[in-house]
């Protein structure tokens, strides 16, 4: 027999305990920090900014914002389900909404990287390569959820988030500087690139504490 053998697994015990838990900390300090980004980005866009700023693909920019947004609110409402088992019914709904608006969100990000309208390679290829991580874990995350291996299904969903997440930073990044230059480009590497190598170490330890 040359397949592998894929066998499903419970679902792993709760984590979540009630109190100011480092995770806790975290996980409302990430929803805080995505304010400033809606209130800088998102409504403006909504409101006519993308017109005045990005004529010729307004459009896109919209839209970017719109299931960008989707896909953040969705994506912690299911961790959230999936972290502390409330409303646990919806957390595959929450999670099909999740990934329908995100790959959305990544595909627009790679049109617009490729299209390349501000003439910015370098930033470009930053947001692409951000694109291409999350499609990936995201991927990932969704074959595992399949398969029933809830414990990979876990790690890539939350790698997955992780990295939606830093599209927050990433549109303050492109504040910095002259949009002509690499100052945004190098924001945004490392806005992406550093929480996810931390998240990544975080999840190593976790799944070595609590083994599936």
């Amino acid at each position: 027999t040359g397949g592998a053998i894929v066998t499903s697994q419970a679902w792993p015990p709760i984590d979540h305990r009630p109190g100011l838990t480092l995770p806790a900390l975290l996980f409302w300090a990430a929803i805080l920090s995505t304010l400033p980004v809606l209130w800088l980005n998102v409504l403006p866009a909504l409101g006519g900014g993308a017109q005045r700023g990005h004529a010729d693909h307004s459009l896109w920019i919209v839209l970017h914002a719109l299931t960008g947004f989707l896909t953040l609110v969705s994506g912690f409402l299911a961790l959230y389900m999936g972290w502390t088992r409330a409303a646990f019914e919806y957390h595959r709904h929450t999670g099909c909404t999740y990934v329908g608006a995100g790959m959305t969100m990544a595909f627009v990000a790679l049109f617009l990287a490729a299209s390349d309208p501000h003439r910015n390679p370098a930033s470009g290829w930053a947001t692409a390569t951000l694109s291409v991580a999350w499609l990936v874990a995201t991927s990932m995350g969704w074959r595992r959820g399949s398969q029933k291996r809830w414990r990979s299904h876990q790690m890539w969903m939350i790698r997955s988030m992780v990295l939606t997440w830093t599209f927050v930073f990433c549109r303050l990044a492109q504040r910095l500087g002259d949009m002509e230059g690499v100052a945004p480009a190098f924001g945004i590497w490392a806005y992406w690139l550093g929480p996810l190598l931390i998240a990544e170490i975080g999840l190593q330890l976790w799944n070595r504490r609590r083994p599936a």
